[in-house]
């Protein structure tokens, strides 16, 4: 091998380390409990170009003034440099003090983080849990957290102690302890149940 080739091998050989290293602090720093989400498009964009990231077992919160506002979980993401987006799969996702509801679990599948549009798209078997009980499940949904807003359009369900629902479209609006199903709505009323708890 020439001096040139060495030197150019050694050259390949630092760079391909340098990046190594990148992926594994930024790594570290993106999915450690104590990350604030705000963060994210600075971090990344002191990546070197089309450096995309591939991690097991995330964990990601949306900080507000200091105050932990969600956290998400997933089993594997894949980061997305281009569309600063991260693909998801085995997703759950806790929403803190969301008012009525209390503290809210989903799970889904998969999903993807839209850091740009503050948008959170889940798919596949998606299922809400309240603190109340109430039980949510979709086959899509989409969760804006900046205005804590969760919707979907397509045939949902929603549990109860007293009631079964079901229709289709939805708006969760965690910041107000709202819901509307939007159209094709079908409840069934446990009144027994409700006499029950009055005797």
């Amino acid at each position: 091998m020439t001096v040139e080739g060495r030197t150019r091998h050694r050259a390949q050989r630092f760079v391909g380390v340098a990046i190594l290293l990148v992926m594994i602090v930024l790594g570290w720093i993106l999915f450690s409990s104590s990350f604030d989400g705000n963060l994210l498009p600075e971090l990344i964009e002191k990546l070197p170009e089309n450096v995309e990231l591939g991690l097991d077992r995330v964990h990601y919160s949306q900080n507000e003034n200091g105050i932990e506002i969600w956290v998400l979980d997933a089993d594997r993401a894949a980061y997305q440099r281009e569309d600063e987006e991260l693909a998801l799969t085995g997703v759950k996702l806790t929403f803190f003090n969301t008012g009525r509801f209390g503290d809210v679990t989903l799970d889904a599948v998969s999903g993807i983080l839209r850091q740009k549009q503050k948008l959170i798209d889940l798919k596949g078997d998606v299922r809400i849990v309240t603190a109340s009980g109430e039980q949510f499940q979709s086959e899509t949904l989409q969760y804006d957290y900046s205005k804590r807003l969760a919707t979907t359009d397509d045939l949902i369900s929603m549990r109860g102690r007293q009631l079964y629902l079901t229709g289709k479209g939805m708006d969760l609006d965690l910041g107000r302890g709202t819901l509307r199903v939007r159209e094709n709505v079908h409840a069934l009323f446990n009144e027994r149940q409700t006499e029950g708890e009055r005797q």
